[in-house]
């Protein structure tokens, strides 16, 4: 049995590290790229060959167990079935919410890289502006990355109140007509 080099136990965070989905466990809660990061399997099996508990509510052990929250999130998109209105509406949640997790990370990856080349001082070539203005134009393209990535979430809403403005709204006023309640709506409480 190993121990992470920081002298935390195995299957616990090393210090500073998180666990709960981005909030600090304690220490340092800023990354700095000089920072190491160790990979730390949080649902390994204990002696008994059953699972120690995963991450983020999933069961130790099986597959499941050594997905990241990027995996858990595509594998929510992907085992929605379309049976129904919830359904559509499920779909674009997901979707939205993995857009959102995308842009989140692909941006403070890109200020990461920015930050990391912008101070490389290497060759004789490379002076200290070119060095940032070099660093902003690599950047860049992870920036537009996570535009894209924005845009996929909010293509995903846009999808889902498409469906609700074609779909379900012609089909709730069709009822009402067809029930014979085309009087004007009146404001009620408590009542649907």
């Amino acid at each position: 049995m190993s121990t992470p080099p920081n002298g935390a136990s195995a299957g616990q965070a090393p210090f500073g590290a998180t666990g709960n989905g981005g909030a600090p466990s304690g220490g340092r809660s800023r990354h700095t790229h000089k920072e190491r990061t160790y990979n730390v399997n949080f649902g390994s099996t204990n002696g008994n060959g059953g699972g120690a508990g995963g991450f983020n509510g999933e069961s130790g052990g099986g597959g499941a167990a050594d997905r990241h929250q990027g995996d858990r999130l595509i594998h929510l998109v992907e085992r929605i079935e379309l049976r129904s209105d919830k359904d559509i509406l499920a779909l674009g949640k997901a979707i939205n919410h993995l857009g959102r997790e995308l842009y989140l990370i692909l941006g403070m990856r890109a200020e990461e890289v920015n930050g990391v080349l912008s101070t490389y001082k290497g060759k004789w070539y490379t002076f200290g502006a070119q060095s940032r203005i070099k660093a902003r134009l690599v950047s860049a393209h992870l920036k537009v990355s996570a535009e894209a990535a924005k845009a996929l979430g909010v293509g995903a809403l846009k999808m889902a109140h498409a469906f609700d403005r074609h779909f379900v709204k012609p089909e709730q006023e069709a009822k009402q007509r067809r029930n014979g309640k085309t009087a004007r709506p009146t404001f009620t409480i408590g009542e649907d």
